[in-house]
């Protein structure tokens, strides 16, 4: 039995997780197209790799760990290429993903946005915007990290992210302006978008979210 088959056979049957039946159920497939999730000439299919990436997370290890126990898995490069790939869209990604499982939520009275600014802690050496200096309301502290605004979306029955960016500013580790990237890719925009203030950034997200058809009753 290939991997991809024993994964798909345990999540489902063992470990009785119902999350590729609603792969299933939005059509995740579509999802991954749209959002530029394609197999090139060479290299394992996103939606293999990313099923891997499930896999993990329902049975919580990490890839180093999966790797080890697992002599048919995937090399480092493979799972790595899929995250550091500037093609993908992965805030698209989230968003189109998060329509479809809104469709598929019961109606309730009560629904609600929430915009969230919040400092994500990063201690890597290299990684893009994180900043050195940036206070954080959780550590009561300065510390090195992102700074996030993120859109969320609540009711009676689940919580769930929307959109997202980085925030950047004066202090951040990586320079953002070298133009390395192609002024069309995803990751150029993203880094021009970077440099909006926190406001602007939230008032595109709610655009974005309203535009696919996502409503609620009170902003946050």
């Amino acid at each position: 039995m290939r991997l991809d088959d024993f994964i798909q056979t345990a999540m489902n049957n063992v470990l009785k997780n119902p999350v590729l039946s609603v792969l299933r159920d939005i059509n995740f497939s579509s999802i991954l197209k749209q959002s530029n999730f394609i197999k090139r000439d060479i290299g394992k299919s996103p939606y293999l790799v990313i099923l891997h990436f499930l896999y993990m997370f329902v049975i919580n290890i990490k890839i180093s760990s999966f790797m080890k126990y697992s002599n048919d898995s995937y090399k480092k490069d493979v799972y790595y290429r899929l995250l550091k790939d500037n093609r993908y869209n992965w805030r698209k990604l989230l968003l189109l993903t998060s329509v479809k499982l809104h469709k598929l939520q019961k109606t309730t009275d009560t629904k609600v946005l929430i915009i969230d600014d919040t400092v994500e802690i990063k201690r890597g050496k290299f990684i893009e915007g994180s900043c050195k200096n940036l206070w954080s309301n959780k550590e009561h502290r300065t510390v090195k990290g992102l700074n996030i605004v993120s859109l969320n979306y609540s009711d009676c029955y689940t919580d769930m992210m929307l959109d997202f960016s980085i925030n950047y500013n004066k202090n951040q580790i990586v320079n953002v302006n070298e133009n390395y990237f192609h002024h069309k890719s995803n990751a150029y925009k993203r880094r021009v978008e970077g440099n909006n203030s926190k406001n602007n950034l939230a008032l595109d997200m709610l655009q974005r979210v309203l535009k696919l058809g996502i409503y609620a009753d009170y902003l946050l």
